[in-house]
């Protein structure tokens, strides 16, 4: 990557946020946004607009991730006084996030905990780091049963994130509220002679016969974190239901796609008997992408030449879906999106050696400030008819992350796959 390329990856990051900063509603010492959002009204999804909350996903807290990371980069005191604010919002919504995702990562207590103890650090600020330990060994005392399972919502999101943080701050309680969620996964797998899985996500209107794939509410990411408690503790037990977890999912692998199924709605046709036609994503949520990060990290940790296979696969899957010319319809979405898709790029140029890798997310990159940032175009984001909104999973606060991340991913780390520390600041 030349200069000039490097340095427009900064600039598109600059440029985004301060939009952010520009659009930023003040309360007091408190801000937040307003933005587009999926709700379930009247039995259908509809995309409404409202402020967010506190979450890391969609909340204020994820934005004020970005906006810290870009003032470390930049030290723009307006970057400063809206990550503060954003976080002030955060804290004071934090009580009333509802029980059943207190442990979450990406849409609860844990996640808020971790983007606290990162800022921190950052603005070497000791006040939010002690807050953000503070809600992360807090973890321990959340009942197991009222907590969701998912990587998203649940405890196999919060695993990788507590041990991370635990591995620079050794607290106890950090490493219990691992153990525990840990322990909880391993009474909730539905085994079978191919394989073990979890079921979890309920949609309204929607169901699954089948216990889904994929890394953001399937068997990908519960595997996932449970290998992350093995490589911790060495228990075994977590080694062996990650390996089931694999296994499961890999039953679903259909080799003419190089992909894995999205199981969501896969249900019998009452009226002909016939099973429909399963759709396969290509998305950190579901489908090759998000599947892929699974099996580089568990080569990772593992060195079995098997996960190394069914990452490449997945990564090939991926590719081929970044081949493509960037027309506007196609979200740049950290979730379900170019950027989210990119990034299984970045680390799998890491884990398997190969510099090609790299160079197509940069293409990625260089293509999206070409068409939306050069042509003063709304980026496309991940509510579908929403326009451009501003939270980090789905809208411009995790595109200008993923631009960060280009520019210096030894600083940055990614979001869609939380490493322990050393592992994460490795060269890319």
């Amino acid at each position: 990557m030349n200069t000039v390329q490097k340095n427009s990856f900064l600039e598109t990051a600059n440029a985004i946020a301060a939009r952010l900063c520009r659009d930023a509603i003040w309360d007091g010492k408190r801000c937040n946004w307003l933005g587009a959002s999926m709700d379930y009204l009247l039995n259908n999804w509809t995309v409404t607009e409202s402020t967010f909350g506190p979450d890391l996903y969609t909340g204020t807290s994820g934005i004020a991730l970005f906006l810290g990371y870009m003032y470390q980069l930049t030290p723009e005191k307006l970057y400063r006084q809206t990550t503060e604010g954003a976080i002030a919002h955060a804290l004071s919504q934090l009580p009333d996030l509802p029980p059943e995702v207190r442990s979450g990562f990406y849409s609860g207590c844990t996640g808020i905990g971790y983007v606290l103890v990162h800022l921190g650090k950052i603005f070497d600020d000791r006040d939010w780091l002690e807050q953000g330990l503070k809600i992360l060994g807090e973890r321990c005392q959340d009942d197991p049963n009222r907590q969701q399972l998912d990587v998203v919502s649940g405890m196999a999101g919060a695993i990788p994130a507590l041990l991370s943080v635990y591995q620079h701050y050794p607290q106890d309680a950090l490493l219990e509220a691992a153990n525990r969620y840990g322990e909880y996964l391993l009474t909730k797998t539905n085994k079978s002679n191919y394989g073990w899985s979890w079921t979890t996500l309920q949609i309204p209107g929607e169901v699954s016969q089948q216990d889904l794939t994929g890394f953001s509410h399937g068997a990908a990411g519960i595997a996932w974190a449970l290998l992350e408690l093995y490589r911790e503790t060495e228990q075994d037990s977590f080694r062996i239901a990650a390996e089931e977890g694999f296994r499961y999912e890999q039953n679903w692998y259909n080799p003419q796609y190089e992909n894995w199924p999205d199981l969501r709605n896969l249900q019998q046709d009452t009226t002909t008997g016939t099973n429909p036609t399963p759709s396969y994503g290509v998305a950190w949520c579901h489908g090759a992408p998000g599947i892929g990060f699974s099996r580089l990290r568990a080569y990772e940790i593992s060195g079995k030449a098997a996960y190394k296979q069914e990452a490449e696969a997945a990564v090939r899957t991926t590719m081929k879906s970044l081949q493509q010319p960037v027309t506007g319809a196609e979200s740049y979405c950290l979730c379900h999106g170019f950027a989210g898709n990119a990034e299984l790029l970045l680390y799998a140029s890491r884990i398997l050696g190969n510099a090609e890798y790299k160079a197509l997310a940069e293409q990625v990159g260089w293509q999206g400030i070409e068409h939306y940032e050069k042509n003063g175009i709304s980026w496309s984001c991940g509510v579908m008819g929403g326009g451009e909104t501003p939270n980090l999973m789905l809208g411009l606060a995790g595109i200008g992350y993923f631009y960060l991340r280009l520019y210096d991913p030894q600083l940055v780390p990614s979001m869609l796959i939380i490493l322990p520390e050393k592992d994460s600041t490795k060269s890319m």
